[in-house]
C-alpha cells in the first residue's frame, strides 16, 4: 500500500514535469501531425475512396474518414485530378492558387474581388465556375468555385456548391456516403 505523502509526492512530481514539458510535448505532437498532413498532400494520386459497387451501394461512393479526421476525395476538375478535403463549412468548391493553374485556369489574372470570413480569419477570392467536375459516377458541369489567392490556401475544399447538387450525402459508420 502507498502512503498518502508518497502519492501527493508523486501527484507532485507529474504535476511538475507536466508544467515543464507540456510545451515541449505539445509542439513534437503538432509537428508528428503537420507531418501527417504533408504525407496526405503529397499522396494526391492515390485513390482516397473506394470505387462504387454499383449492386452493393446502388451507385453510392464511401469515402472513408482519414487518419486526420477529414475525408479526402480526388475529383476530376476540367478533367484534370484534383485532391480536395470535404468541407460542409465551405459554401462552394475553393480551388488553392495551385490547383488553380494545374487545372488550366490562370489564376494570376483572375480578379480577386470578393471577401470571405474563413475559420482562419478573412481573405479575398475569386469567384468562377467550372466547366465540369466529376467523381467515379457523379458529373457535374456548370459548378461555382471560387480561387485562393497565392499563398492563401495550399488544400482545396470539396464544399457545398458541389454537396447540395448531389441527392444526398451523409456520415455513417465513419464513412461518408455521397448519393449521385
Amino acid at each position: 500500500m502507498i502512503s498518502p505523502s508518497k502519492l501527493l509526492l508523486l501527484a507532485t512530481f507529474v504535476a511538475v514535469f507536466v508544467a515543464y514539458f507540456g510545451d515541449q510535448f505539445i509542439a513534437l505532437s503538432n509537428k508528428a501531425g503537420e507531418s501527417i498532413k504533408e504525407a496526405a498532400h503529397k499522396s494526391s494520386n492515390e485513390l482516397v475512396y473506394e470505387k462504387t459497387n454499383m449492386a452493393e451501394y446502388n451507385g453510392d461512393i464511401r469515402v472513408p474518414i482519414a487518419h486526420d479526421g477529414h475525408y479526402w476525395v480526388n475529383m476530376d476538375v476540367n478533367g484534370i485530378p484534383v485532391r480536395f478535403v470535404v468541407d460542409t463549412g465551405a459554401s462552394h468548391i475553393s480551388l488553392s492558387y495551385q490547383d488553380a493553374r494545374k487545372t488550366g485556369l490562370d489564376p494570376e489574372f483572375l480578379n480577386y474581388d470578393k471577401v470571405f470570413k474563413t475559420a482562419n480569419g478573412v481573405t479575398r477570392k475569386a469567384i468562377i465556375n467550372l466547366d465540369r467536375v466529376s467523381m467515379d459516377a457523379i458529373e457535374m458541369s456548370d459548378v461555382t468555385a471560387s480561387v485562393s489567392q497565392q499563398g492563401q490556401m495550399d488544400v482545396s475544399l470539396l464544399g457545398m456548391s458541389f454537396l447540395n447538387r448531389l441527392s444526398g450525402f451523409m456520415v455513417e459508420d465513419g464513412q461518408l456516403i455521397l448519393k449521385p
